[in-house]
């Protein structure tokens, strides 16, 4: 159930603003519905990538941003980070006509350095910024010493529609949430998958970002979903068994992972700190192994039910977490504006 979120009280008029297209904003889109803002705008310009093409996209993007607000002139705005760049275009908006930002920061924006580096020039636009939200502690000690004012958000619980069941056919089904990032051990998925009768495993993510090495390897017991629609991915995840979602980089949140509790599908994620402390119930958490991916997978389809009702537990925390961040949401807020 969305929120009773009092924006009124703070500001007239407010929007949620991602950079990219909607599959590139599951989190805000789900922020967006959860505190009621009603306006969410993607700005998206070409999906290609590269030095060549950044130039034209932010330029045009930017542009376009400014059109948006002027005509649609917010008094607060939510900015999804990264691309950094937005978060400029918003200040500057921002400067000129007194309104006010706030910035959802997801982990690349605070550990890839294009978007740390120059640190004053970053470090500035927090300090700008009404709150700054964050997945984790480390991040949120790195905006402290920024002098930003910060919140910690771990997830937003939400639900998702009902849709036709996804067509599977394995004994036990697997969701991997896979976008083709350096950070995702998909060689070491496809080496587990190998040796595991009986288990299918569904890869999500554009399949023209895969190397050929990778679909040539592919076992008999994995499908690469390709791109999916939103409904369509929300129903391979529903209809699976369990939702794989790893990560070889650490202070990472997995809002795939997220996906999963608030569907209630037991987890199996990487074993770093951030992601055994928030997922502590329902959950595999394994090493980025082949070796350590199978016994996971084992693992959580040997003693599936306890995982299930471990899940299902872990909701009713996260439930009880999001209604307190909710409070000290609009607590920061409004100091901030009275400030």
């Amino acid at each position: 159930m969305s929120a009773s979120f009092p924006f009124s009280t703070f500001a007239g008029r407010s929007l949620f603003l991602v950079w990219g297209p909607p599959s590139h904003g599951p989190r805000s889109q789900v922020f967006a519905k959860e505190l009621g803002i009603r306006e969410i705008h993607f700005v998206d310009v070409t999906s290609k990538r590269g030095a060549w093409t950044a130039p034209f996209k932010y330029t045009l993007q930017a542009l376009r941003t400014f059109s948006l607000l002027q005509r649609k002139k917010p008094n607060l705005i939510f900015v999804q980070s990264p691309p950094g760049l937005a978060v400029l275009v918003v200040y500057l908006y921002c400067t000129m006509t007194g309104s006010h930002y706030i910035v959802d920061a997801h982990s690349a924006a605070l550990q890839l350095p294009f978007w740390t580096k120059p640190r004053w020039f970053w470090s500035a636009l927090a300090r700008k910024a009404l709150l700054t939200i964050v997945t984790n502690e480390h991040f949120e000690k790195m905006l402290i010493e920024w002098g930003a004012r910060t919140l910690i958000l771990h997830d937003i619980p939400t639900t998702f529609p009902h849709g036709e069941p996804y067509p599977m056919n394995g004994d036990f089904n697997i969701t991997v949430v896979n976008t083709f990032s350096l950070d995702e051990p998909l060689e070491e998925i496809l080496k587990a998958a190998q040796e595991m009768n009986g288990v299918k495993f569904y890869v999500t993510g554009k399949v023209s970002r895969a190397s050929s090495s990778i679909l040539e390897r592919t076992p008999k017991n994995v499908t690469f979903t390709d791109f999916l629609s939103t409904e369509k991915y929300y129903a391979l995840m529903r209809t699976s068994h369990a939702v794989m979602c790893l990560t070889t980089r650490d202070h990472t949140m997995q809002r795939g992972a997220c996906e999963a509790l608030s569907m209630g599908k037991p987890i199996v994620t990487s074993h770093w700190p951030l992601l055994q402390e928030y997922f502590n119930k329902g959950t595999v958490h394994v090493d980025n192994t082949s070796d350590g991916i199978r016994n996971g997978v084992d693992e959580i389809k040997t003693n599936y039910e306890r995982y299930l009702s471990g899940i299902r537990e872990l909701q009713g925390s996260q439930q009880a977490e999001w209604q307190k961040k909710i409070g000290e949401l609009v607590t920061l807020v409004g100091s901030a504006l009275e400030a």
